[in-house]
């Protein structure tokens, strides 16, 4: 099922399935990337309750198993209709015998999408269910095509910082989504921008700009549309896109990262990971506005 927000400048549809965006258009222009599978299908997964990966995709949290995939279960088991308004719309995944297989706790995940003008709030809700604590991250991964008119390409854009970048960023392993933690990569310290080659994606994979102190990522053409993401509440920020040249930049916030290959395979001792204690409830926001 797919729900329409609509507001005086913008238009947004939201995937019960998901409980995703799935279109953001402004003046007749589509912003988010519509999947290819030449590149990456995908649109804006949810990732809950890992981000990125865990080493050989199993770990523990407090002594019991996890098995997960990249990004975690949230994405790729089912979400409800909560709750539908003019400008929001709100779904809500409870856990269950299948989530448990894979995450071992009690959870309820709300995800919240608020329509003003031309931003999107987006807002993650977690609630632990279970009688204890619960370890987890979560975060977004919208995909904005790159470019957004027809006279443009890839590498007339750039992403521009509120502030200048303090340290160098890492990158994960292309083949185990595994974080070198220690090679980083200086080539924007002190700098407010970057602009986009696709040569920083092929190679490599995505740049990771571990406990951020910029917190707003602006995607920006020399059209001067673009897309500006605000991420007062996530600790880190990604910015990827796929090898052979693909036309679309993702701006990630997550609250925590992937695993480093030299970290405890403990959910509960990875790094900036969220632990709740039982019946208690985590809030993050970040949003989008289409420039």
């Amino acid at each position: 099922m797919k729900y329409k927000l609509k507001s005086n400048e913008a238009e947004v549809f939201v995937l019960q399935e998901g409980a995703m965006l799935t279109s953001m258009i402004k003046d007749g222009t589509e912003y988010l990337w519509q999947g290819d599978e030449a590149h990456w299908s995908g649109q804006a997964p949810i990732c809950f309750p890992i981000v990125g990966v865990i080493k050989n995709n199993e770990g523990t949290a407090y002594g019991k198993k996890c098995l997960m995939k990249r990004h975690g279960v949230a994405r790729i088991n089912p979400f409800e209709l909560k709750e539908k308004c003019e400008n929001s719309v709100t779904f809500i995944q409870k856990s269950s015998d299948k989530t448990r297989e894979q995450y071992p706790f009690d959870y309820e995940l709300e995800v919240k999408y608020t329509l003003l003008n031309s931003s999107v709030t987006v807002t993650y809700t977690v609630k632990n269910t279970s009688n204890e604590k619960m370890p987890f991250s979560i975060g977004g991964h919208p995909a904005f095509n790159c470019p957004l008119i027809k006279d443009e390409k890839f590498e007339d854009y750039k992403v521009v910082f509120d502030k200048p970048l303090e340290k160098g960023f890492l990158r994960p392993d292309h083949e185990t989504g595994l974080i070198n933690g220690n090679q980083r990569y200086d080539l924007f310290c002190g700098k407010d921008s970057i602009d986009m080659r696709h040569d920083l994606f092929e190679e490599k994979d995505a740049m990771v700009f571990d406990d951020i102190k910029p917190k707003s990522a602006t995607l920006i053409g020399k059209s001067k549309k673009g897309v500006r993401l605000e991420y007062q509440d996530m600790k880190n920020l990604l910015i990827w896109s796929a090898c052979n040249e693909a036309e679309f930049i993702a701006l990630e916030p997550w609250s925590a990262t992937a695993a480093f290959d030299n970290e405890s395979t403990a959910l509960e001792e990875k790094r900036d990971i969220t632990v709740l204690e039982p019946n208690s409830v985590a809030v993050f926001n970040y949003k989008i506005t289409l420039i």
